[in-house]
């Protein structure tokens, strides 16, 4: 994602930013971040973040749907995680468009989602079976891409790539492109893996992910997604 933003210190709204795991990095490589969470403690936590670093973050309250930011005040918009947590489908949209406003033009916008067609990938890397309550689970969320089968999670939404690329597309985004996070070597790190083998495994993983970079059929693989896109 670096490579994708502004340079700094551009200003970047980071909506859903939680506790700020993300506010942290951009503001030490030099950017200027404003983070809006409707979680109270998590603002709070994010405000204590602030503190400790040298005017580069600010925090509030604020619903990804409704922002208090003004049109085209910001370089870039991050949404790493709302649109898990939007079941409905005119929701995302709302929050799309929303971070599209308050994006000066030529700016970017990046949304994660859940990989859809991952699900069925968390069995054999948790190296459990796959009951019939579970498999039903499964079947259930592949087809309305409504809830969490292996987690807790209950009205989480997940993405297929298409689907989330032509959200972005619906928000006036031109430019979309959608990568997969962790790639498909991800279904490797079980809670089983000998700590000795985490280092291997996580070069092959990511050689292996880069080495499908750019080839979308292998996107879907991936537990989770990253869409970009530009305002015209």
């Amino acid at each position: 994602m670096r490579n994708r933003l502004p340079p700094p210190p551009a200003r970047i709204l980071d909506i859903g930013g939680g506790t700020g795991v993300h506010a942290e990095w951009l503001a030490a490589a030099g950017y200027h971040v404003d983070l809006v969470d409707i979680v109270p403690e998590h603002v709070r936590a994010a405000r204590e973040l602030a503190n400790r670093i040298d005017g580069r973050v600010s925090a509030h309250v604020g619903d990804a749907r409704s922002l208090q930011a003004g049109d085209g005040s910001v370089d870039a918009c991050l949404l790493l995680g709302p649109l898990y947590h939007l079941p409905e489908q005119s929701d995302r949209a709302r929050a799309l468009a929303e971070a599209v406003r308050v994006t000066r033009r030529e700016g970017m916008v990046c949304a994660s989602a859940i990989s859809r067609d991952a699900w069925p990938l968390y069995a054999p890397r948790d190296g459990v079976g796959l009951p019939t309550d579970r498999v039903a689970a499964i079947e259930a969320t592949l087809a309305s891409g409504r809830g969490d089968p292996v987690g807790s999670l209950p009205d989480a939404y997940s993405h297929r790539p298409s689907e989330l690329a032509g959200e972005l597309d619906q928000a006036g985004l031109v430019d979309v492109h959608v990568l997969g996070v962790e790639g498909p070597g991800w279904i490797l790190f079980g809670s089983d893996l000998a700590e000795g083998r985490v280092d291997d495994l996580l070069d092959a993983a990511i050689r292996t992910a880069r080495l499908f970079d750019g080839h979308p059929d292998m996107t879907a693989a991936s537990a989770h997604l990253l869409a970009f896109g530009r305002r015209p």
